[in-house]
């Protein structure tokens, strides 16, 4: 009887070992998965280029790449170098692990690659890579984003600033924040400091995008929010949100900015009483032939009429300031009359285009005590007057601008005038051709480090009061 039952009990430990190790082998396999994702050609999503691909499989690496041909030599040059680095980068990690002989390897290394591509803009590609590496030596698997985007007639690669306009930018951030904080699935975990943070570091580390037809897709690094947390946040915002602050054309195209150099002559021209339909139209065009900006200080009581001619203004990169609603003499005003023409004008401007101006010209250069205790704002005025209005000559109006160009200077001319508009043409001209640089009152006062201060008023960018 006792022998039987030893035969028993050793029957039945050999079977709770056979289905112990069948449980490891599968717990090992489910391991291997975690770390090694199928990617196939089949399931990568591409508006434009064939797919190519790098597949290693030896004892020391597993390796297995897809990325994009698009058919432009720059630009395929570019991806072609990164998918290198990545390739590197993850062979010369598992080389130095193997030279440290720190750790048994229970399983080969592993890196995969797929990706996405997006041309829903004449002139820009963009380029999602999802990485996927698995690390004996690490607990988790790497899982993470990487994009590329190009100006493709240039082979330039884009960044998030170069196809959202300046003045919008904190504008986009403060709305991937907001949405951030709405999805339950990260605000249930997550307070506002922590998201705001995400989002900042993410900037200043290069913030990872897709530019689509219909949204900005932004993407995060997994564990970056909770280390915890095994979330990879993303984020979308709607192009029709946004429509107005994208540097694009009116046919999609990326309209490229210009370097500023400080140490080369520059002028802000400024245009007052606008927008026009068609003198303000024919400057900027001049403007954007030449790469010049210009600052203009719109009138109130015009800017519902003409808010195409303001959006293509903040488009290009130009600025606008406020010139009062409807034009008064603020010098014989009260505080508050003041008050109200300068805060309809900038409700009006924000309406319509969604920008802030942050600097006003006082109409007639007038300014006073009363003024200066009514406006919080940096007041413009001018070192070149060219007496365009008064003139209405377009000979005169050249020689008046050209005779007081110099570095640093602020001239004055009205965009209501056929005569201005024609003047402005030929100035954006000469002043180019001379070597200046036509920037607006912002950037001349950034790149001269003199700064700009509510309530003080400006002549040119070495001189206020």
């Amino acid at each position: 009887m006792n022998k039987q039952n030893g035969r028993t009990m050793k029957y039945f430990q050999l079977l709770l070992l056979f289905f112990l190790s069948i449980a490891m082998i599968s717990c090992s396999k489910d391991n291997r998965k975690n770390h090694d994702e199928v990617i196939s050609p089949d399931s990568i999503y591409q508006e434009i280029g064939n797919t190519q691909v790098i597949k290693e499989f030896n004892g020391i690496t597993k390796i297995s790449v897809y990325y994009p041909k698009i058919g432009d030599e720059v630009v395929d040059q570019k991806i072609m170098e990164y998918v290198n680095s990545i390739v590197t980068d993850f062979k010369n990690e598992v080389m130095l692990k193997q030279e440290q002989g720190e750790i048994a390897f229970d399983y080969t290394p592993r890196l995969a690659v797929q990706y996405e591509t997006y041309a829903s803009y004449p002139n820009i590609y963009s380029i999602k890579f999802r990485i996927l590496e698995g690390m004996p030596w690490e607990e988790k698997k790497r899982d993470f984003v990487q994009t590329l985007c190009f100006q493709v007639e240039e082979g330039k690669n884009l960044r998030l600033e170069d196809i959202i306009a300046t003045s919008f930018q904190q504008d986009f951030y403060d709305q991937v924040i907001h949405q951030l904080k709405t999805k339950e699935i990260y605000g249930k975990y997550l307070d506002e400091d922590m998201i705001q943070n995400l989002v900042m570091n993410a900037v200043q580390n290069g913030l990872q995008f897709t530019l689509t037809q219909d949204k900005i897709t932004v993407y995060f690094p997994k564990y970056d929010l909770l280390s915890g947390l095994s979330l990879s946040p993303t984020t979308s915002i709607a192009i029709t949100a946004i429509s107005k602050n994208l540097c694009l054309d009116e046919q999609g195209k990326l309209l490229l900015g210009r370097k500023i150099d400080p140490d080369k002559p520059m002028i802000a021209l400024t245009f007052d009483d606008g927008p026009h339909d068609i003198y303000t139209v024919r400057i900027l065009d001049a403007l954007k032939k030449y790469g010049g900006k210009a600052t203009f200080f719109v009138l109130g009581q015009r800017v519902d009429n003409h808010s195409k001619v303001l959006n293509r203004m903040i488009k290009e990169g130009s600025e606008i300031g406020n010139h009062s609603y409807s034009h008064p003499l603020l010098t014989t005003s009260t505080v508050e009359k003041i008050k109200r023409e300068i805060a309809k004008t900038q409700e009006a401007i924000i309406r319509c285009t969604g920008y802030t101006p942050k600097l006003v010209r006082p109409t007639y250069g007038a300014v006073n005590q009363t003024v200066r205790s009514a406006i919080h704002y940096p007041m413009i005025e001018w070192s070149v007057d060219t007496e365009d209005w008064k003139s209405r000559n377009v000979d005169m109006i050249v020689k008046e601008a050209m005779k007081g160009a110099k570095d640093g200077a602020i001239i004055l001319m009205h965009d209501v005038y056929p005569t201005t508009a024609t003047a402005a043409e030929k100035v954006i001209q000469k002043l180019t051709k001379e070597g200046y640089q036509l920037v607006t009152i912002s950037e001349l006062f950034e790149y001269r480090g003199t700064g700009l201060n509510a309530g003080k008023e400006y002549f040119s960018s070495k001189y206020s009061k």
